[in-house]
């Protein structure tokens, strides 16, 4: 293990565990009063079991719904103060949402009853961070747990955790006027723990997998590029309808992450996914930062994989719930043909957005971001951690199916980067990757990309992939290629194009 493998790993040892709201040294001063227990300061359980859990598990059933949903809003108002001395949260949204509800009260109950599992499902009640090279299995029972007092805004906030806590807070208030996505995401939540109270539902398990990388691959080695598929959609979808086969494949599905993992207001690939997942959401509570050489896979154990609550459409403002979804088409007998995902991989790209590119005469920039020194090695890196990281454990657990990676522009948007580089960043990483097969495994690539979103850039860029595809020349010829074109970068350079010419190859000509 190198120094810095050894640094990462002991910076994540030392990380502030998560207190739970069952474990004794989470107290509070009580401002409100609500505690019936002589002990001072007071432990936060005892003043859930007065407040929440046996208020609204034994519920009567003829109270209007309306002061139903105002009792419950004032409670979880309640409790933001009693916990994190935080008064009058805005709750405008969620209050709205249940109003909504035909049977608010099962829904209320269902979060209650599952907040109230925590002692059983989590005795020691703390949540330590991941550690690099870490797996750890959850059921879908310990999962709806933590997401249920990340529903209520009883978990504390994580002192790594700087990027709006763990709670579900930046959903309900509707200050910033922001509420077409929160309102989504938020009855969404609602929905999965109405559906998720089958007993049968409960064992579910899921794996989250930490991985780190202490070697490089060898760039140099001859390597085949695996095969590359697009997708061409009308519009960003996270799950569209497919013909691609499923049976006897491993499907892993790229979230272009910050390196702090989570949730938010906004409508980013990462937010979307979280959301129609909720299965997801507490990966905040217990994943690090992500660093340059870890990334976070989540894989389900069922053989179908994840199931969406929901899906959307769109992406930022234009992102919207995909009404044409049925959950029950997506995982009966006639199962409804969608990209699917038995892991999802968190990758952080290189946030260029934030990164200072030199300037030539005029003032302009004099390249793409992605070809400042050391951001295509890093982010190469990153890529191919993953990658071998799920073939690795794959290959260990005895899995013998053919492995799809499925990516979305990566990197690029809000991070920053050209979509036309990270595309061969993740093909070139997948294929060294791949050379973790067993005989006789395949793997691909499946690249969903809006339409036009790449020919505003190149109009022939299908074409020269396509060139590179056939070409017979490997995964190293084509990362040499691209250092090749970060020694000669320019702002206005067509980069498909560059690496036809890097390669030897002829331009596709096309009519």
């Amino acid at each position: 293990m190198s120094a810095v493998d050894t640094e990462v790993e002991a910076s994540n040892s030392e990380l502030e565990q998560l207190l739970l709201p069952n474990h004794p040294s989470f107290t509070t001063e009580d401002p409100l009063g609500f505690s019936d227990i002589d002990e001072y300061p007071v432990p936060v359980y005892s003043i859930l079991e007065s407040l929440l859990f046996r208020k609204f598990e034994s519920i009567s059933q003829i109270i209007p719904p309306e002061a139903l949903t105002s009792e419950f809003v004032s409670v979880v108002s309640d409790l933001s103060y009693t916990l994190h001395n935080r008064p009058d949260p805005n709750l405008n949204i969620v209050k709205s949402c249940i109003s909504d509800l035909p049977d608010s009260i099962t829904y209320i109950q269902s979060i209650v009853h599952s907040a109230s599992k925590l002692p059983i499902l989590f005795p020691s009640g703390s949540l330590h961070p991941l550690n690099p090279g870490e797996t750890r299995a959850y059921t879908k029972a310990h999962l709806s747990s933590i997401l249920s007092h990340q529903s209520l805004l009883t978990l504390p906030s994580p002192k790594w955790n700087d990027w709006g806590g763990v709670n579900l807070t930046p959903w309900y208030s509707d200050a910033d006027g922001i509420t077409e996505p929160k309102r989504t995401y938020t009855n969404i939540t609602l929905d999965y723990f109405k559906q998720s109270t089958a007993p049968s539902n409960q064992s579910q398990e899921f794996l989250f997998h930490l991985f780190h990388n202490q070697i490089p691959p060898s760039l140099t080695a001859k390597t085949a590029l695996i095969p590359l598929k697009i997708l061409e959609l009308p519009i960003e979808e996270d799950f569209p309808k497919t013909t691609l086969p499923v049976d006897n494949v491993h499907i892993t599905y790229i979230i272009s992450s910050h390196k702090l993992i989570g949730h938010g207001p906004s409508a980013t690939q990462e937010e979307r996914i979280l959301a129609s997942i909720p299965e997801l959401l507490p990966v905040s509570t217990f994943t690090p930062p992500l660093k340059e050489k870890t990334a976070l896979a989540v894989t389900a154990s069922a053989e179908g994989g994840f199931i969406p609550t929901a899906v959307f459409t769109g992406h930022g403002r234009t992102a919207r719930k995909d009404n044409s979804y049925n959950r029950e088409d997506y995982e009966g007998e006639n199962k409804e043909k969608r990209i699917r995902a038995n892991t999802f991989l968190f990758l952080n790209a290189t946030e260029l957005d934030t990164v200072e590119v030199p300037e030539v005469t005029g003032g302009e920039s004099g390249m793409l971001p992605d070809f400042l020194p050391g951001v295509l090695q890093k982010d190469l890196l990153k890529a191919y951690t993953g990658f071998f990281g799920v073939f690795d454990s794959q290959a260990r657990k005895g899995e013998k199916r053919n492995q799809r990676i499925v990516a979305t522009p990566w990197g690029s948007g809000a991070f920053g980067g050209d979509v036309r580089v990270k595309l061969l960043i993740l093909w070139v990483a997948a294929s060294f990757a791949a050379t973790r097969l067993e005989e006789g495994q395949k793997a691909e690539l499946v690249f969903l990309v809006k339409r036009f979103v790449v020919d505003a850039k190149e109009v022939w860029w299908k074409e020269m992939l396509n060139k590179v595809q056939d070409s017979g020349l490997g995964a190293d010829d084509v990362w040499r290629a691209l250092l090749e074109m970060e020694e000669n970068s320019t702002a206005d350079i067509n980069v498909l194009e560059g690496i036809v010419n890097a390669l030897g190859l002829e331009r596709p000509h096309v009519m």
